[in-house]
């Protein structure tokens, strides 16, 4: 379990953290775990694709101050079973598992080159996604 640096750059005029940098920590969490998946950068460009969101929300807790721990638990909510459609969900906690803020992110996959969803999905995706951990209420959707 790794802690999120909180930079002073990160909080608002009310010195905790500001609501759009929870957004910037759960898209660097995800690209990161993206990676221990062999979903990469190199490999979204090679194959030409990456990923696209559709929307993004977050339902905030307790505050974060500069001075709090704070690791993110990344896991996949829902999931189309082709993987061209997921739900992820981050969860901000403090280093005594007390809940600050739930994120989700709904999204898809892009073909870079066309310029539209990827059909099918490069089959890295599909496996990665496959190995991406699951919250407890996973579940495939249609």
């Amino acid at each position: 379990m790794d802690y999120i640096t909180i930079r002073w750059a990160d909080l608002d005029p009310n010195f905790h953290l500001r609501h759009s940098s929870y957004y910037d920590f759960a898209a660097q969490e995800r690209i990161s775990i993206l990676n221990q998946y062999n979903i990469t950068i190199a490999a979204m460009k090679e194959q030409q694709f990456g990923p696209v969101l559709f929307k993004e929300e977050c339902e905030f807790k307790r505050e974060i101050t500069m001075t709090s721990k704070i690791y993110i638990e990344t896991k996949l909510l829902r999931m189309k079973k082709d993987a061209s459609f997921w739900i992820i969900r981050h969860r901000f906690l403090s280093d005594t598992n007390k809940l600050h803020a739930i994120l989700k992110v709904e999204g898809s996959w892009m073909d870079t080159i066309k310029r539209k969803l990827a059909k099918p999905v490069p089959k890295i995706v599909y496996k990665g996604l496959y190995s991406f951990p699951k919250t407890d209420d996973f579940e495939y959707i249609q």
